[in-house]
């Protein structure tokens, strides 16, 4: 084991800045994010769909210029969160698997793992600090549940409870995303993080996972945290429009933001989850964050009390039915 303390684990932010798609806008948005206010990047080791190197630039940019330090990750929150995916079958590290083979699969895992985790480290690296990513999420379940479990047992290798002194504390918490229950619970030991759809045709706002998500947090006393994505772009229904949910419009009208910001705040405080925000202009990015503080504010007043306990109850009927 390392001879030096464990590294201690970030507080993870209510709201994360999302990578997707930026392409070649990559490294400026991660910059304009983090000066906007975002403490939590989330990435993924895909050249599909992410630029995993960008977002590593965009972040030594704020950090060059004084805006947010690595060393973040040791104050009082807000904290600095960075956290990707290794993603399997995937063509950034091909596993050159031979159709009807029985155990190639199996025997490329480790080696396509490690050498993901060592091209993220490298991309994400940060001066001053040697490299370490606060989360590494499994981005999907493999074909089957053997394969899955292999790979999480060498994912679990990079943790701070690890027994490898080379790979010991590289990775502070392990989650898995796009997957159902039954592949979450069948996880030994159980992912910290799952980063999944948030949306009504999706297993009915994913129910079942947050609630094990909630139990873990209560019963368990456990970190299970649940990350949620395509927020905006699945729920237009809910959030935009003169047919929008009322309990958006209400919070929207009476606090002074968005309505999407307003949907936010509703899945942060109402569901207690963690909102994946990809945004792209930097005008959203400032207002989305301020947005709970906001409705904090008008919440905790005389006239916005009642009104934020109906709001509430509203959107817990509809995600929780």
């Amino acid at each position: 084991m390392p001879d030096t303390p464990p590294r201690p684990t970030a507080v993870m932010p209510a709201m994360m800045y999302g990578t997707a798609w930026k392409k070649d806008r990559t490294a400026d948005l991660v910059y304009e994010a983090i000066k906007a206010g975002f403490r939590g990047i989330d990435t993924a080791a895909m050249k599909r769909h992410y630029d995993e190197a960008l977002v590593g630039e965009g972040i030594r940019r704020a950090i060059r210029e004084g805006i947010v330090t690595r060393g973040d990750l040791f104050a009082s929150p807000p904290s600095f969160d960075i956290q990707t995916k290794y993603t399997p079958l995937d063509d950034t590290f091909p596993m050159q698997h031979v159709e009807g083979e029985e155990g190639n699969l199996e025997d490329l895992i480790p080696s396509q793992i490690h050498q993901s985790i060592t091209s993220s480290l490298n991309n994400l690296s940060t001066p001053s600090e040697p490299p370490y990513l606060d989360a590494l999420i499994l981005h999907s379940p493999f074909p089957t549940q053997a394969q899955t479990q292999l790979a999480w047992r060498c994912l679990q290798q990079y943790l701070p409870s690890s027994s490898s002194p080379d790979l010991a504390g590289k990775i502070l918490r392990l989650g898995i995303s796009n997957a159902p229950l039954g592949s979450i619970t069948a996880l030994d030991p159980a992912p910290s993080i799952v980063q999944n759809r948030f949306h009504a045709v999706e297993r009915r706002w994913d129910t079942q996972v947050r609630a094990w998500c909630r139990a873990r947090r209560e019963f368990d006393r456990a970190e299970a945290y649940y990350q949620a994505f395509w927020t905006l772009t699945a729920n237009p229904d809910v959030w935009r429009g003169p047919d929008a949910k009322w309990f958006v419009r209400e919070l929207a009208q009476h606090a002074g933001v968005s309505p999407a910001a307003a949907w936010y705040v509703l899945l942060m405080d109402g569901a207690g989850l963690v909102v994946l925000n990809g945004t792209s202009n930097s005008t959203h990015m400032r207002d989305d964050l301020e947005a709970r503080a906001k409705v904090a504010a008008w919440a905790a007043t005389e006239e916005g009390r009642e009104p934020w306990i109906r709001c509430v109850e509203g959107f817990k009927e509809m995600v929780w039915r």
